[in-house]
């Protein structure tokens, strides 16, 4: 599917998991090179920038949704911008409703299709923001309880957030190099005017990428105090079940030397059957002692 857009002299063509026919139509009239016909047609696992003889492509991709972060692949000439993506991208469908209103002021300044690239990376950076915004809460809250004794409940969570913050650093990892490879062709294709966007588009991943940082060492923190309570506790589990352990075995010796072929008879009577109740508590008493005594109680 493709939606077109048209602001003054720009063409925005945003493409939704097109077909062989529209690819091939919209490399005819943009007169596209046939790589860029054949990326447009299978989604892949490198992000790229390359500089063809009229336009720039690259690929992108964007932890904004749920799942593998989708891949969005850019075509940008003078005056048009070409997007492609295999699933719906949310961020991209609200921008094209705000198009007017986001260029209005570049109405004079020699408007080309770099500017309107600049705004939709803008936005779909956003998104993430909010994400990252959202696992800072979480992380917050999971301080909160780990403090309250419930460090075990905790373990699940700490580790959801792990996996959402390890998509965004492999997702945002290879960011850096391309954009950083943009600037310099887009110097060139767009002219040194524009370099002022490019920073400001590296400016964004930057701060999104030192927040990501951020909450990784947040998150690294709090799953070490989680784990460290969770040591102390469970040792003191262990360290009551040792000393009880203690306590009881001789009554369950005794027990069991009682309870063998011939000693039936020392219990048969009432006094035999106190007398070695007596037996079996002064033992637990006596080990009791001697664990207080001890200092493991």
């Amino acid at each position: 599917m493709i939606k077109q857009l048209k602001y003054k002299n720009i063409a925005w063509l945003d493409l939704t998991n097109p077909t062989k026919e529209e690819v091939s139509a919209l490399a005819n009239e943009y007169k596209l090179h046939p790589v860029i016909e054949e990326e447009l047609l299978r989604p892949s696992n490198r992000v790229k920038v390359d500089w063809y003889e009229d336009c720039i492509y690259l690929t992108l991709h964007f932890p904004i949704t749920a799942g593998n972060p989708p891949e969005i692949d850019f075509i940008l000439g003078k005056d048009f911008l070409i997007t492609s993506h295999y699933e719906p991208i949310p961020s991209l469908l609200e921008f094209s409703q705000i198009l007017d209103g986001s260029l209005e002021d570049k109405k004079d300044r020699g408007l080309h299709a770099g500017h309107l690239f600049f705004y939709v990376i803008r936005e779909l950076y956003q998104p993430i923001d909010i994400k990252l915004d959202s696992l800072n809460r979480q992380l917050k809250t999971v301080e909160e309880k780990i403090f309250t004794n419930q460090e075990a409940a905790m373990v699940r969570t700490l580790s959801q957030i792990n996996r959402q913050l390890l998509d965004l650093k492999w997702s945002l990892k290879f960011h850096r190099e391309i954009l950083n490879s943009l600037k310099i062709i887009g110097q060139d294709f767009y002219g040194k005017k524009f370099d002022f966007y490019l920073n400001s588009i590296i400016s964004e991943y930057e701060r999104i990428s030192e927040t990501v940082k951020s909450n990784r060492e947040i998150f690294s923190e709090l799953h070490n105090t989680n784990e460290s309570l969770l040591t102390i506790k469970n040792g003191q589990t262990m360290r009551v079940l040792t000393v009880l352990a203690f306590i009881f075995m001789p009554v369950s010796l005794i027990s069991f030397i009682f309870s063998m072929s011939g000693s039936e008879t020392i219990v048969q009577s009432m006094s035999g059957w106190i007398f070695v109740l007596g037996l079996m508590v002064s033992a637990a008493v006596i080990m009791a002692t001697v664990a207080k005594y001890k200092k493991w109680i």
